[in-house]
């Protein structure tokens, strides 16, 4: 009942408070969108820095006491992307848009330029995220598997699970940008053309 009669008091308004009232909705939409979606990044990078300060160590560790030269050598490398990944977290974690410092619309373009650097992220994550920690693990097992130190058997298994883990990353990055970035993207952009008109 109270619903229908705000609809009547709503379409008999004059065409401009119908608009400032669905320009408020799409504003507290989009608000409440991009507050989910930070509370989602925030803590997504949290667990990625975590492990970052727990593999780095271990694997500096491994470059003095692993005998195998290739498995040093995949220590070093992980451990140099390790810190690189781990500064790049903070990088995003500052490029982070502050509503409480501008007008709304330049928060909405603040927005739209982290999600399309998240994006853009995402989407090429194979190159700069999954290759080389894959690549990396790949040879750090040659190293007991050329010296003969372990059973085929295990590394065989622990390839498979390496690789396996790669692919099942990479497609749930896609998912990831399919259904989290994209869509907030376009309310957006479409929220921007709405306020600049």
């Amino acid at each position: 009942m109270m619903e229908d009669e705000l609809i009547k008091i709503w379409q008999s308004s004059p065409m401009e408070e119908q608009i400032k009232f669905d320009k408020s909705r799409l504003m507290l939409d989009m608000q409440s969108s991009l507050n989910r979606f930070d509370k989602l990044v925030k803590c997504g990078i949290l667990i990625e820095q975590g492990a970052m300060i727990i593999a780095i160590p271990v694997f500096i560790f491994y470059i003095y006491f692993v005998p195998f030269v290739l498995s040093k050598i995949a220590s070093i490398l992980i451990v140099t992307w390790g810190i690189w990944y781990f500064f790049k977290l903070k990088e995003w974690k500052k490029k982070k848009p502050n509503n409480l410092k501008k007008s709304y619309l330049d928060y909405l373009y603040e927005s739209r330029n982290y999600l399309v650097l998240l994006k853009k992220w995402g989407d090429n994550a194979i190159y700069w995220y999954i290759l080389p920690t894959i690549l990396s693990v790949i040879l750090f097992l040659f190293g007991p598997l050329l010296e003969g130190k372990l059973n085929n058997k295990l590394i065989a298994i622990l390839f498979i699970v390496t690789i396996a883990t790669g692919v099942v990353t990479y497609f749930w990055g896609k998912w990831r940008v399919k259904t989290q970035f994209v869509p907030r993207l376009k309310k957006v952009e479409e929220l921007i053309a709405v306020m600049e008109e």
